[in-house]
């Protein structure tokens, strides 16, 4: 673990809808399964909402649909990059039409009249993904369907950003808490959770105490709550291990809450407002909250976005730049990605993107290993990565079975890499290895 700087800085300004780009580029592959069936043809007139694309994987009925974030016309397909280098088939669609959610009010639904197995479908069909693992996205209605039996069935949210630099989740949390608190409500009935855990940074104020009770009635529905705070400038304080290490230090003699583990759901704010906005509004995802900042733009701050819109719109909509960026770094600087080009569109899992200069960020160039050992000191799981990347440069084949499984401990908080002496790429070198065995 590294110590942060502690800040109770709340995040004071609201978030702003964008303007419309005239043409978005949809990906149809957000969750990196790779088998999507496309439902629309060129020259197809869609709907704002419409579903363009769903699995056709047998082993994955519930995966997230995906739709048309603008009313328009299908003018074309493309194979896009996306932010963390893969690449996806995409859709795109020219903005013309009337619009079906923008601008307008919905009338909340009453969910606690829908059963379970009913919410959980309509999850998906809405296109509601998990972002807790930001990198690696989950549609959130397959893990409800396919939860393990080990699991002790207790819903844990997360309230802040594992990547301090992201900030969404955070100024979602002070924002819109009582939204997160209804999403958490429905995932929980859709669950039939045991219990719920509110994990927030301990250096605000805890939400159970500023949240605005918009019902007279229990929502959680005698379901038991807890409210955590975790402190955040103990990085990697977010990722999952460690935050669940945190809760049962803290609830340890509690006997509902005592047994969370690994196996349990874990989510956070993106997750739990798009889930509210779907089941309560019947709003299907077609935006993204986006905190966007950098030393080389005129203007930061959090715009909700359609989906498809590419990181050129978005840097013009905060004013252009007062210089070029050197690097661009989607979903914080710590555990995020460098983008491969401007024209990489923002999907569900882009939460933030940094426009900085080579001031800021200066390149570094490889050199072999000097054998610190800084980054084993460093590890919060204990691993040793400079002994995996030499390993994986040798020979990936030929590993030990037991390194090649320890490597699944890795949580991908790149402290490793941020300690390098020889600016290794240690936390990508583990992921290949985690990868190969999938």
């Amino acid at each position: 673990m590294i110590k942060l700087q502690k800040t109770n800085e709340e995040i004071s300004y609201q978030a702003i809808d964008s303007f419309l780009p005239r043409l978005v580029t949809v990906p149809i592959d957000m969750e990196g399964s790779g088998n999507y069936k496309l439902l629309v043809s060129e020259g197809d007139r869609v709907r704002e909402g419409q579903v363009i694309a769903r699995s056709q994987d047998p082993l994955e009925p519930l995966a997230a649909q995906i739709h048309s974030p603008i009313p328009g016309i299908v003018t074309g397909f493309s194979s896009v990059p996306l932010f963390d280098g893969k690449k996806s088939d995409a859709v795109l669609i020219m903005l013309e039409g009337k619009f079906s959610y923008r601008g307008k009010k919905s009338r909340p639904n009453k969910w606690s009249d829908i059963s379970p197995s009913e919410i959980v479908e309509m999850i998906s069909y809405y296109g509601v993904i998990n972002t807790f693992f930001i990198n690696k996205p989950f549609s959130l209605a397959t893990q409800i369907k396919t939860k393990k039996k080990e699991a002790s069935n207790v819903l844990v949210v997360r309230l802040f950003d594992e990547d301090p630099y992201r900030r969404t989740d955070s100024f979602l949390t002070n924002t819109g808490f009582d939204r997160i608190k209804k999403g958490a409500a429905i995932l929980a009935y859709a669950m039939n959770a045991s219990g719920i855990v509110f994990a927030y940074n301990d250096a605000l104020p805890s939400p159970e105490n500023t949240a605005e009770e918009t019902e007279n009635y229990d929502i959680f529905n005698s379901i038991p709550v807890k409210y955590v705070g975790v402190d955040c400038t103990d990085y990697p304080a977010g990722f999952q291990r460690i935050l669940i290490e945190t809760v049962l230090k803290k609830l340890q003699n509690d006997e509902i809450f005592s047994k969370i583990n690994i196996y349990d759901l874990l989510v956070d704010s993106v997750t739990l407002i798009h889930l509210y906005e779907a089941i309560e509004l019947h709003r299907p995802v077609i935006n993204q909250y986006v905190y966007v900042y950098g030393d080389c733009l005129k203007v930061s701050g959090i715009l909700r976005l359609p989906l498809g819109s590419t990181i050129d719109f978005l840097s013009a909509q905060c004013g252009g730049f007062l210089k070029n960026p050197s690097k661009i770094i989607i979903n914080g600087q710590l555990t995020g990605y460098l983008a491969p080009e401007r024209s990489v569109p923002i999907t569900k899992n882009v939460k933030s993107v940094a426009f900085a200069s080579s001031y800021k960020f200066p390149f570094f160039t490889p050199n072999e290993c000097v054998r610190c050992g800084k980054c084993r000191s460093v590890c919060p799981s204990g691993l040793s990565p400079d002994l995996l990347f030499n390993q994986m440069l040798n020979n990936i084949h030929k590993m030990e079975a037991a390194l090649l499984k320890a490597s699944n401990l890795c949580m991908g908080c790149t402290l490793c890499n941020a300690v390098c002496s020889s600016r290794l790429p240690l936390s990508q070198a583990i992921e290949t290895l985690k990868e190969s065995q999938s």
